[in-house]
């Protein structure tokens, strides 16, 4: 139980950094550019015959702009835990559907009344387990291989490339919880679910980062 709390204090004051400072970390994320490339190429390996798209952590909706410019606003579903960052992203995209969700705590119906099993072709993650421990990210890619319908892709970029930690960062004086992974570490969590269809592995601003793109068997 006290384990437990203790993650829970952790994501919460995440989840609060954002909240206190959405325009501050709205800025930051554009200055990243958007991920068009990576896009584009989950779009191609997408075999499942959806256009359906559900982005987890969407953030200021920087990339959902981009996604729905490809696939249509009505094949686009942004989740994220950060009401001041959802508010961002509304402004930016209107019309555009974020739901403020903790993919945590997530069941598998995204609160529409029905189930979603099996209902999208590409789930996009740009730097979504950043934040998630090893436990939730396990939890969540089962949760994804449910949502995706077969030969679906779950598109995962990661800033933090690394042996698996956990780190304290400070911005503007609130704490956030980082969690850094290598694609193996991945890949060991969803064995006979998904096979991996894209890997890489760059320098970015002399930081190490990785994309991988896994097709739901």
């Amino acid at each position: 139980m006290k384990q437990m709390k203790e993650i829970m204090d952790k994501n919460k004051k995440t989840i609060e950094a954002y909240d206190k400072n959405p325009q501050f970390y709205a800025e930051r994320f554009d200055g990243h550019g958007v991920s068009t490339v990576d896009i584009d190429r989950a779009i191609k390996l997408n075999e499942s015959g959806s256009d359906k798209v559900l982005e987890l952590g969407c953030g200021s909706g920087r990339d959902a702009e981009y996604i729905v410019s490809r696939l249509g606003k009505d094949n686009y579903i942004g989740l994220d835990a950060s009401a001041g960052l959802l508010k961002e992203a509304k402004a930016r995209n209107p019309g555009v559907d974020f739901r403020l969700v903790d993919v945590r705590q997530m069941e598998v119906t995204l609160g529409v009344g029905g189930q979603v099993h099996e209902t999208f072709g590409i789930i996009f993650a740009f730097s979504f387990f950043v934040h998630m421990n090893m436990a939730e990210t396990a939890s969540i890619i089962d949760k994804c291989h449910k949502m995706l319908k077969p030969g679906g892709v779950l598109c995962i970029f990661s800033s933090k490339y690394g042996d698996y930690q956990e780190k304290l960062t400070t911005n503007l004086g609130d704490e956030k919880y980082y969690y850094f992974y290598k694609p193996e570490d991945i890949e060991k969590l969803c064995p006979y679910r998904f096979f991996v269809v894209y890997k890489d592995i760059q320098d970015i601003k002399s930081q190490p980062k990785f994309e991988m793109i896994l097709r739901k068997i």
